[in-house]
């Protein structure tokens, strides 16, 4: 299975939203909260180039100043977890080819970031999210929907809650 950053922010946050989104049941793609995640995500660091290919990882953008840095573009800090785990996959990803390097999550609105490095425990969970997330997805149905704070701004809210 081609598991993808995306799809380990959606297993922290929301195992039911994962399952959708591997399941390529679409979400709202005209939905207020994503419009404006990329609209946070193209105005933001404007001057780099963005969306960096590395194998079967989307980096949202990469520094080398001394050592390279990737970067991952966030419209709010309120899913901190998700987004920390999100690059803490690419960190992971990256340092089986041999290169250890630094990581930022971005979130412009609020001008923060917060610098993440991979460290052997959190290695060892993403080695164990790495076996979770296929049986999630091969499921035959859906979790069973958990309701949390930020459900009602999830753009599966209608298909998930309703």
């Amino acid at each position: 299975m081609n598991i993808t950053g995306v799809m380990v922010q959606y297993f922290k946050a929301c195992k039911r939203e994962l399952w959708f989104f591997a399941n390529q049941i679409n979400m709202n793609y005209g939905d207020e909260n994503i419009l404006l995640g990329r609209q946070i995500h193209k105005e933001s660091y404007s001057r780099e180039r963005k969306n960096i290919q590395f194998g079967n990882i989307s980096f949202d953008f990469v520094e080398k100043s001394g050592e390279i840095e990737i970067y991952e573009i966030k419209k709010s800090s309120k899913l901190k977890e998700p987004a920390k785990y999100q690059l803490y996959y690419y960190l992971w990803n990256v340092k089986k080819f041999g290169k250890n390097i630094k990581g930022y999550v971005v979130y412009p609105k609020e001008k923060r970031r917060e610098e993440l490095a991979l460290t052997p425990e959190i290695e060892v969970e993403i080695e164990k999210i790495m076996v979770e997330i296929p049986k999630i997805v091969e499921q035959c149905h859906p979790p069973q929907a958990i309701k949390k704070p930020y459900c009602r701004r999830c753009s599966y809210y209608e298909l998930c809650m309703v």
